[in-house]
């Protein structure tokens, strides 16, 4: 097919040629085609088959409305090839064809239509019983759309990106630039989002003049120029929305390719205030066969010659109930198209300017007519207009018949943000009725058709998410709003849906072949409300996720009568927006770990490094998987310790206290300046999350250290629960800022002395006491603790000095005999003393009381709202729970259990957490989540391995903590 060429709107390069292959043949594309343009270039009309019926489907809408287009590309079921750009050696498939797609052999499905009435599924198959094992397998290798080849290997280039702003905008036309510019005029940082290649949305195409005489895809570009060129905005096209949730979440995933680093990548951002500028899709016109091959939408029709240098067809005929559609019909025969007749199903409300160059063309326009039936086999070879009366009609040859019955906006993101939409008989949109006070709308999607309005429209909401951030912008929403009541407000919308009909099929939704009359079936069974008829219709849960009938089912279902409300209720809408790949939302699997300041050195001494969390961390440094002498090195001796992992803040500012009064369930009023307190974090359930140790340093100012795994959230996890307080305070996570030296064992004090000036002896710095000074001339802070079980000090450190210092410490503790030790000697150590780790002692449902840590928890200061505090006391003897206890095995020689061991007898009593091989004390401990019942010290533990050939092993449960009861050894 010949290009039309020297168009300003074209998208394509007419001398860079991609070729692909489609059914075993090769083709030939430009770039900057998609896959399903290049194939309509290239004469394919009939695109693949549809689900039950088996009837021909071909090109509809460019946006991914409806299953028609979706192929298998390289493999992959169910690509959109309307949305997928074209790259030179691409695979193409038809999918659901048995044959080809011009000559189906399943194609006889369709006669079988009478067989398949709405709901058949809920009430043919199950009767009689005995059928039910054979039918459902036919039923399985019918389902579905696509096949994956069981060996499928996935490729391409995959990432993910967590970008912040303040403000979001959801949509490149001319509302959403405009928001984006307004609220960056501001000094804000904006994340625009355009679900297209390029911005401009509707405008973008579109040589019709505008209210300044310049053809609107001017004014489009130039405010796309102004865009681009703002440094405050961050634009990602050909990035659809997936969702939009609670307090700014948005989510989307991005289209790349060879230029750039990724083939698809998710997006999730979070936004202070998000715009949502969607604007709007063609409602599709009910008829006879309106989903034949050559039926398609008038925006679909412009877009392909405008942007892609095609003629959709040769001779049309257009059925239309909106000024696009005889716009489109204006700028087609210009460039080349034959309008045998354009049918408006409105009487009036035309804007006289269009009827005039219609006129000049002479094309017939026909007021109060619509198309009532598509004719040809393959595709479509004419069609038969009606008076929307029903009482003439006249038939007229052509090869595309252009149908649409007006606009719907795009609400999807609204909806998911929990807006609510009421119909608006003016515009026959569902229009915002209320907004989340984060979530503003603009643009077309308010009903508004005049380009000055819509931008109008797209500022006034910009400035006013600025205004939420704070900005200043009282005086520009006055002169915005001044001169948007001076501009057209929401135009006049077509309410017909359906045309006379004879009971053929005419198609609700493309996707699952649901038709009219399988939704008058559904009404006819009671079912008379549109999210019931659409759960039994199937209408709307197909791939194109409701984009082709979510207008129409309402206003259908309306106009019938049979519904119980006096105005249309839109059906609900669920994420994602727009299906995706799975492997993007996988992300490139990188080994995402961070490592310590420390990593090197641990290497280079030997250590065994394992992915630990987010961590590269050493296991053991040597090849004893029970590192003995690693434990027994510092429990008589020193060792060393790498545990820059942990979670590391500053909390700070005047209500810091209140803060850390609502997080933990200790009393925190209690800490002295200089004394290291140690407590805990629960949930709402009262089940442990994070425990630690916190100091205060000065006035309204504290130190505190969290697990590894919570090093991520905790700082959210603070936000969150103080959001409604308007608290003063701010916290920092220092965890990548400073790393830790653990230096623990007898010996422990005597290397540290050698290394500062500072006195550490146990007079001056005791047990669980917080000090400041200088180690080799860096300052650190240091902390007295005894996770362990041993004299320890942790060594808090600057980063970029840890390898100096750790080298220090080295050095001064050759005479000892100073080594590293790593996880699997600390687990072993800190076992002995029964202290526990989170994940490992720990599980979702076990509370501090549990875990035996209830003596934390401070019952006597329920004016801070403490986090889990009413669930604490209603836990704290609530019988039937997994109690955490220690144990012993009963024989003295037997090894230690496994890590997950179930605990039984007639049934499981809980499970084995952690047990080891204790150097100390020459026997194997453990500790173990049981059933309260069993909790006794002197309780007899049968214990389930799959090594031990079905016999049990026997174990009792003994006081804990094992070594070193008084604590004598880590208070020494």
């Amino acid at each position: 097919m010949t290009r039309l060429k020297n168009l300003p709107t074209l998208r394509i390069h007419p001398d860079l040629f991609r070729s692909f292959t489609y059914r075993g043949k090769t083709y030939q594309g430009l770039e900057g085609d998609t896959v399903a343009t290049a194939l309509y270039a290239n004469g394919i009309r009939v695109f693949g088959r549809s689900l039950k019926y088996h009837r021909p489907r071909g090109l509809y809408s460019l946006d991914g409305e409806c299953s028609n287009s979706t192929m298998e590309v390289d493999g992959i079921p169910n690509i959109r090839t309307e949305t997928t750009v074209l790259t030179s050696g691409m695979t193409v498939k038809p999918q659901n064809v048995k044959g080809s797609p011009e000559f189906d052999l399943m194609g006889f499905m369709d006669g079988l239509s009478w067989a398949m009435p709405a709901g058949f599924y809920y009430r043919v198959f199950h009767k009689p019983a005995c059928i039910w094992p054979a039918a459902i397998k036919q039923i399985r290798q019918a389902a579905g759309l696509g096949a994956l080849s069981p060996d499928f290997r996935m490729k391409g280039r995959f990432d993910e990106i967590y970008p912040a702003a303040e403000i979001c905008v959801i949509g490149g036309g001319p509302a959403g630039m405009a928001a984006a510019l307004a609220a960056a005029g501001k000094g804000l940082r904006v994340i625009l989002l355009e679900s297209r290649p390029w911005l401009g949305g509707a405008f973008e195409y579109r040589a019709a003049a505008g209210r300044s005489g310049k053809p609107l895809f001017e004014g489009a570009r130039g405010l796309a120029q102004s865009v681009v060129a703002n440094s405050n905005i961050r634009v990602f096209t050909h990035s659809p929305v997936v969702g939009v949730y609670s307090d700014g979440q948005v989510t989307a995933f991005q289209r790349g390719g060879a230029e750039k680093s990724f083939d698809e990548r998710y997006i999730e951002i979070r936004a202070r205030t998000v715009v949502v500028a969607t604007g709007c899709i063609e409602r599709p016109l009910l008829f006879e066969n309106n989903e034949r091959p050559g039926v398609m939408q008038a925006e679909c029709a412009l877009r392909l010659a405008r942007t892609w240098g095609i003629l959709p067809g040769s001779e049309a005929v257009f059925s239309i109930g909106h000024d696009q559609g005889l716009e489109a019909a204006i700028d087609l025969c210009d460039l080349g198209l034959k309008v045998a007749a354009v049918a408006d199903t409105r009487e009036d409300g035309q804007d006289p300017r269009l009827l005039d160059a219609l006129a000049q063309r002479r094309i017939p326009v026909l007021k109060g007519w619509v198309a009532q039936k598509a004719h040809g086999c393959q595709q479509v070879s004419k069609v038969t207009l009606t008076s929307v009366n029903g009482h003439f009609n006249r038939k007229l040859p052509c090869d595309l018949l252009v149908a649409s019955a007006g606009l719907t906006p795009v609400t999807g993101p609204l909806t998911l943000a929990d807006a609510k939409l009421a119909y608006d008989s003016h515009t026959g949109f569902f229009l915002p009725q209320t907004l989340p006070t984060w979530l503003y709308a603009a643009g077309r999607l308010l009903g508004l058709n005049d380009f000055e309005a819509i931008a109008a429209s797209g500022r006034l909401a910009g400035l006013k998410a600025a205004v939420r951030n704070g900005a200043d912008a009282a005086a520009g929403i006055r002169d915005c709003e001044n001169q948007f009541k001076e501009l057209p407000g929401p135009a006049r919308g077509s309410k017909f849906v359906s045309a006379p009909r004879s009971g053929k099929k005419a198609f609700i939704c493309f996707d699952e072949d649901t038709t009219l009359k399988n939704v008058d079936q559904a009404m006819d069974m009671g079912f008379d409300v549109p999210e019931l008829i659409k759960r039994f219709t199937s209408a709307g849960t197909g791939l194109g996720q409701g984009g082709i009938p979510g207008h129409n089912l309402p206003l259908y279902v309306n106009q019938s009568g049979s519904s119980p409300d006096p105005q249309p209720r839109p059906t609900l809408t669920r994420p994602p927006l727009v299906p995706t790949l799975m492997a993007t939302y996988a992300g490139a699997n990188h080994a995402l770990v961070k490592r310590t300041p420390l990593h090197e050195l641990q290497e280079a001494d030997g250590g065994r490094m394992e992915t630990v969390g987010d961590w590269k961390r050493a296991r053991r440094f040597s090849d004893d998987a029970r590192c003995r002498e690693e434990i027994e090195n510092v429990r008589t001796n020193v060792g060393l310790l790498d545990a820059s992992t942990l979670g590391k803040f500053r909390l700070f500012g005047p209500d810091s206290l209140k803060a850390l009064q609502r997080i933990y369930v200790s009393d925190m009023s209690r800490m002295h300046p200089g004394k290291a307190k140690y407590s805990a974090m629960c949930n709402e359930d009262g089940c442990l999350t994070d425990d630690g140790v916190i100091v205060q340093t000065g006035e309204n100012d504290y130190y505190f250290t969290t697990s590894t795994g919570r090093a991520g959230v905790t700082a959210e996890w603070i936000r969150y629960h103080t959001r409604f307080d308007n608290w003063d305070f701010s916290i920092v996570n220092l965890t990548d800022a400073y790393g830790v030296i653990n230096i623990a064992g007898p010996n422990a004090r005597a290397v540290l002395a050698k290394v500062t000036k500072a006195a550490v002896d146990n007079k001056a710095f005791p047990y669980m006491v917080y000090r400041e000074f200088e180690v080799g001339g860096v300052a650190v802070r240091v902390l007295r603790l005894g996770f362990v079980g041993e004299l320890s000090y942790e060594l808090h450190v600057p980063s970029s000095w840890m390898p100096y210092v750790w080298g220090l410490l080295m050095e001064a503790g050759q005479e000892f005999g100073i080594r590293n030790f790593g996880l699997e000697a600390q687990n072993a150590l800190r076992l002995d003393k029964a202290h526990i780790i989170i994940g490992s002692e720990s599980e979702q449902r076990t509370t501090l009381h549990d875990l035996g840590l209830g003596f934390l928890w401070h019952r006597h200061k329920p004016e801070a709202k403490t986090v889990g505090d009413a669930a604490l006391r209603h836990t704290e003897k609530q019988p039937g729970r997994l109690k955490l206890v220690g144990f012993k095995m009963e024989n003295d020689s037997a090894a230690a259990p496994k890590d997950g061991s179930p605990i039984v007898d007639k049934r499981i009593r809980g499970y084995v957490c952690t047990a080891r091989l204790s150097v100390a004390l020459k026997e194997a401990i453990g500790l173990a989540l049981v059933d309260d019942e069993l909790a006794a010290v002197g309780s007899r533990l049968a214990i389930y391995e799959d090594s031990c050939q079905g016999q049990l092993i026997y174990a009792k449960v003994v006081q804990k903590p094992f070594y070193d009861p008084q604590g004598k050894q880590l208070r020494m």
